[in-house]
């Protein structure tokens, strides 16, 4: 995957939009050692401390992307597992936090922010991705920590090595559809199976995480035993 490295940007997700209608060819990763206005889910600021990843992924819109969108935060996830297992993570602490987080020992260490883009002749998906790979911000939604306190990887090395895995398990999904993608997520997800509370659209609910729906969407089992599947939303500890 052709990486192009830049020392500043506002945001990578907007240079990758730039790209895309400028025509550039695809598959293309964009990270930059610094954001000034980087961002994450329902336009919160993402903050890029010296050390950390932050980068975009301009990939085609294949037809199994296309045909479950769902999909894509969840490769993502398992993609941000392998390359941070790659450089020595332990993978037994690293966990999938529904819809898009990654967690290492309960806290968050990675985001991911999907848009879609189109022209008249190409259909696209810009996949941003922050990593907490040395240090973490303070005062988060969620408790945050960085993966390596010493001996972080430097972080143009991690981006090579995360667009391989995202590009294999984007094969992943085209070769073998959506049930392969949700299988290995759910092997390695946050609580599943345990009391959650979850913020979908500024209403609270808890109950259990039973499962993932065919598309990906959170099925929580409320105490009063009926179901609610929940396709967007802020997932925490009860």
């Amino acid at each position: 995957m052709r990486h192009l490295r830049l020392e500043s940007c506002a945001s990578t997700n907007d240079e990758a939009r730039r790209a895309f209608e400028a025509g550039d060819a695809l598959p293309l990763l964009i990270s930059a050692a610094e954001q000034t206005k980087g961002r994450g889910r329902e336009g919160r600021a993402w903050s890029q401390l010296q050390g950390n990843f932050a980068g975009s992924f301009l990939v085609m819109a294949t037809r199994a992307l296309l045909s479950e969108p769902g999909a894509l935060s969840l490769i993502a996830g398992l993609a941000i597992r392998d390359a941070l297992s790659a450089f020595g993570a332990n993978p037994a602490e690293l966990k999938l936090k529904w819809p898009n987080d990654v967690l290492l020992s309960e806290k968050k260490v990675a985001g991911v922010l999907s848009e879609f883009v189109e022209d008249q002749s190409r259909r696209a998906f810009i996949v941003g991705i922050g990593v907490n790979l040395r240090e973490a911000p303070d005062q988060t939604l969620f408790p945050a920590a960085a993966v390596f306190a010493d001996g972080a990887p430097d972080p143009s090395a991690f981006g090579d090595t995360l667009g391989t895995a995202l590009t294999r398990w984007i094969s992943q999904a085209e070769a073998h559809g959506m049930p392969a993608i949700l299988e290995a997520w759910k092997k390695q997800a946050w609580r599943l199976g345990e009391p959650l509370a979850i913020r979908t659209s500024g209403v609270p609910l808890e109950g259990v995480f039973e499962d993932l729906d065919p598309h990906g969407h959170l099925r929580l089992r409320l105490p009063d035993g009926t179901m609610r599947t929940i396709t967007a939303g802020d997932a925490a500890r009860t």
